[in-house]
């Protein structure tokens, strides 16, 4: 009984070995899946656009698919006999949605090894002598033709945030003919005051108390981080501010950040918790007498998914809004200045969101000081020091920079 015991694990273990020796080839992996199959899971998390969980997230019931699908397909005028690139491809659903409207030439771009799924995809699609995918940033990559139209998927948290907008601008610049157009080429964005008190509590202020010990400075960590979550109507106080107007088909460089003063009109009194980003995109070349659409307003109910939150930036301490006074305040969003002078090129990856908000009872006037308040946006953990950065100031209610009319 042993002798045979011992006979069956050695021959497993012979077997194991020899699973483990496998070339790829012996693994039938495609020629065009060769590289991405040799990823590790650090490559991938330097590189999660080429992982299958990815894409299927990025494309399964989503609002964004639908809106190019329909852009698309609505405006075949468009791409008939066309040459079109598609900017960060990925699986390049987009691209072959393109060609099968009619493009004679498709270009399919990404930075990401995404590009490998994408060739086999094309080929298996049977669009190889349409769709020719590069792998590459914009400025590493030359192109023999100008092009009718760039279609990117380009928008990011709050818009701006991550956003594929300076590619796109340099895409644009490089290739686009005078009359070309780009796909979504109109975004928005918002800002209003909400409540959420529930998720307050749940994401900051319970630690205040864990266990009975006080670790109030973990809550202080997680108030200087924007929080990006699925919201509804009913937990907002006060009308949308429209605080970007962009139409990526003439913008600069210099259009992506936000300086500027703004309203907001209350519509429900209640303890504001924190300020609300969201966004709206649309294509003005769309064949309706209306720009089509593509919204991630709280108030709007899909039964489809949405890639994006609205963004939530907490306050530190809770004010109450009422509709009889008038609130008024100053918003910067801009990439980190730092970085700006490292790489001399703006870096989205990496912003801030500067908020200063106050009250009056007289319309249109700064009075009594709510919030002056720093929020940061980064891919990795904050320093200590930045967490410091980040908390409420004190304010003085005479600011020497601000008129006292709100222009």
């Amino acid at each position: 009984m042993s002798s045979n015991n011992k006979i069956t694990t050695k021959t497993h273990v012979k077997q194991r070995k020899e699973r483990t020796t496998f070339s790829l080839a012996d693994r039938l992996v495609p020629h065009e899946l060769r590289s991405v199959d040799q990823m590790t899971s650090a490559d991938f998390r330097h590189d999660f656009g080429a992982h299958l969980e990815n894409m299927r997230c990025m494309q399964k019931d989503q609002q964004h698919m639908h809106f190019f699908q329909t852009a698309i397909e609505e405006n075949r005028h468009l791409f008939e006999k066309r040459t079109i690139l598609v900017l960060s491809c990925g699986t390049g659903t987009l691209a072959l949605l393109a060609a099968q409207a009619g493009a004679s030439t498709v270009y399919a771009m990404d930075n990401s090894n995404v590009t490998d799924y994408a060739q086999l995809v094309v080929k298996h699609s049977s669009y190889a002598h349409v769709i020719q995918v590069l792998h590459g940033r914009v400025s590493d990559v030359e192109l023999p033709q100008q092009l009718d139209g760039i279609i990117c998927n380009w928008m990011g948290h709050c818009l701006l945030y991550e956003s594929q907008l300076v590619e796109l601008l340099q895409a644009r610049d490089r290739w686009l003919k005078p009359a070309g157009f780009i796909l979504p080429d109109l975004g928005e964005l918002y800002l209003l005051g909400g409540a959420h008190q529930l998720l307050k509590n749940d994401r900051f202020n319970w630690w205040l108390n864990v266990y009975g010990f006080n670790m109030n400075a973990l809550r202080r960590y997680s108030l200087a981080e924007p929080r990006f979550v699925k919201t509804h109507g009913e937990q907002l106080l006060t009308l949308a501010h429209k605080v970007l107007q962009l139409n990526v088909a003439t913008a600069r460089v210099e259009d992506l950040q936000i300086d500027r003063q703004f309203r907001l009109q209350v519509e429900q009194e209640g303890y504001c918790e924190c300020f609300v980003l969201y966004f709206d995109v649309g294509f003005s070349r769309a064949h309706h007498h209306q720009p089509l659409q593509l919204s991630c307003n709280p108030c709007l109910r899909t039964p489809l998914k949405s890639l994006w939150s609205q963004t939530l930036l907490f306050v530190e301490q809770p004010f109450v809004m009422r509709p009889s006074l008038s609130y008024t305040g100053h918003l910067l969003f801009k990439a980190l200045a730092q970085e700006q002078q490292a790489q001399k090129q703006l870096n989205l990856n990496q912003m801030q969101i500067e908020i200063e908000f106050f009250e009056s009872s007289e319309d249109g006037t700064f009075g009594r000081p709510l919030v002056l308040k720093r929020w940061l946006l980064l891919p990795r953990f904050q320093t200590a020091q930045e967490v410091v950065s980040c908390q409420d100031k004190q304010l003085a209610v005479d600011k020497p920079h601000y008129s006292r009319n709100l222009l």
